[in-house]
């Protein structure tokens, strides 16, 4: 496929950031050239700020649309370590997809810290169809231990529960969002 994206980073550290914000937007086409004709868009928004230092509040707007013939696995897919913990990635599939989550930071003790999320979305076969009588929660908890205190990359634990029993254990570096 050919196509662009366009970034605008304003946050005071990438890691573990206390303010500004990150906005993503990406639109690619695949032009039949193999077996498929469609075209992908994406939206990545993102806010962060600090009520005291390192304790952060931190929010994510997220929507990705497939346009045409996609195939399954290209198909936007609600759930997985950084969007709405809870549900595998793949859970839920359809050409347009929508959530927003909400995540509280704070470091505790030491090198020690928290994090509470949660999370609204779904997927619909197109932005007109969208339900919000159906919408995906997701919430959860997880641990972190300041492994790089110099540029605040965390260790992270995240265990998130969703609708209907999903729920997920998630491992990673750095935040989710």
């Amino acid at each position: 496929g050919f196509g662009t994206d366009l970034v605008w980073d304003s946050r005071d550290n990438i890691f573990f950031p206390n303010s500004g914000g990150y906005q993503y937007f990406k639109v690619v086409f695949y032009p039949g050239i193999g077996d498929f004709n469609f075209a992908k868009l994406e939206l990545d928004v993102r806010a962060y700020r600090a009520i005291s230092p390192d304790h952060v509040f931190a929010f994510n707007f997220y929507v990705e649309s497939a346009l045409g013939d996609t195939p399954f696995y290209q198909l936007p897919a609600l759930g997985g370590q950084t969007r709405m913990r809870g549900y595998f990635n793949g859970r839920y599939r359809d050409n347009f997809y929508s959530m927003m989550q909400l995540e509280y930071r704070q470091y505790f003790w030491k090198r020690l810290g928290f994090a509470a999320f949660g999370g609204l979305g779904n997927v619909s076969e197109d932005m007109l169809s969208y339900d919000f009588g159906t919408m995906k929660y997701s919430y959860g908890v997880g641990l972190r231990f300041l492994f790089n205190k110099e540029q605040k990359v965390n260790l992270r634990m995240d265990i998130g529960f969703g609708n209907d029993g999903n729920r997920g254990i998630y491992f990673g570096i750095q935040e989710a969002f």
